[in-house]
């Protein structure tokens, strides 16, 4: 069971009634107000902020949510944030707090998928194939979005899988941005060569110093070993937080990612020495 904490969480209600949010629609729409019509005649603009779709072609069917930024450009091209909710959780609520630095920034696309799971919300290995695949549709919808420049990011449960999901297919993302979470695989030969092929991929790390849910130990022991890999890590301990998403935190991800994107991306230093 996540806990939600006022820090992060936000009112659903809320969220949805602050933008125009869509219906679930067909593809063929969507790619409409993508190409920036809104389906009558194309030429108007398309609608921004929170929107509920649900894409084709999925092994499973899920809605997902897409944020555009307040003042989305077609004719630009935007990189994606790619949010994994908490267990227990829906996709909208981080959507919404990414959206509010989306708007703020007008810098990037927020695209927040959904867990197979339906009843208890909890991320599993088999929704691997159901994020890549959202992640593909939603850059064939989107011609807007920048595939080059993949941010997978995640809160809890949603961090501990935004690890597993990063790190299995590297080619997919620029980075990967965790928040109280945990990087689950124990060492051993399948998982080491794993964390070889991904060394490429920077990691930001941010846990709370009390959290209980998800000890901070393990996000120390996770910097340590991803250095160990020869990754970059940006890792910051917060004081005084339990198992809560710090208020702010996405605004300095994005900063980080900002810059991060803005580089040619780099091969992975040496491993360290056993």
């Amino acid at each position: 069971m996540e806990t939600s904490g006022r820090s992060w969480a936000g009112t659903p209600s809320a969220c949805l009634a602050s933008r125009p949010c869509l219906p679930l629609l067909l593809c063929g729409l969507l790619a409409g107000l993508a190409a920036g019509g809104s389906g009558r005649g194309g030429d108007e603009r398309p609608r921004t902020g929170l929107c509920r779709v649900r894409f084709d072609g999925l092994p499973v069917k899920r809605d997902c949510w897409v944020y555009l930024p307040k003042r989305f450009d077609k004719t630009k091209r935007y990189p994606l944030v790619v949010v994994l909710h908490p267990a227990g959780l829906r996709g909208h609520r981080f959507a919404k707090i990414w959206g509010e630095v989306a708007d703020h920034a007008d810098e990037f696309i927020v695209l927040a998928p959904e867990c197979g799971d339906e009843k208890k919300r909890l991320w599993k290995l088999a929704d691997e194939a159901l994020v890549l695949g959202t992640l593909k549709r939603a850059i064939e919808v989107f011609p807007s979005i920048d595939s080059t420049r993949v941010l997978l990011t995640g809160f809890s449960q949603g961090a501990n899988y935004a690890y597993t999901f990063g790190l299995r297919n590297p080619a997919h993302f620029r980075a990967i941005a965790v928040a109280s979470g945990a990087l689950a695989a124990r060492p051993s030969p399948q998982a080491d060569e794993i964390l070889r092929r991904a060394a490429s991929l920077p990691v930001y790390i941010c846990h709370g110093a009390l959290d209980r849910h998800v000890p901070v130990q393990r996000a120390r022991a996770a910097r340590d070993r991803l250095e160990k890999f020869g990754y970059r890590v940006a890792y910051r301990e917060v004081p005084q937080l339990g198992h809560f998403y710090p208020p702010r935190e996405a605004e300095r991800i994005w900063a980080w990612f900002k810059l991060l994107a803005a580089e040619p991306k780099r091969a992975p230093d040496a491993p360290r020495k056993q």
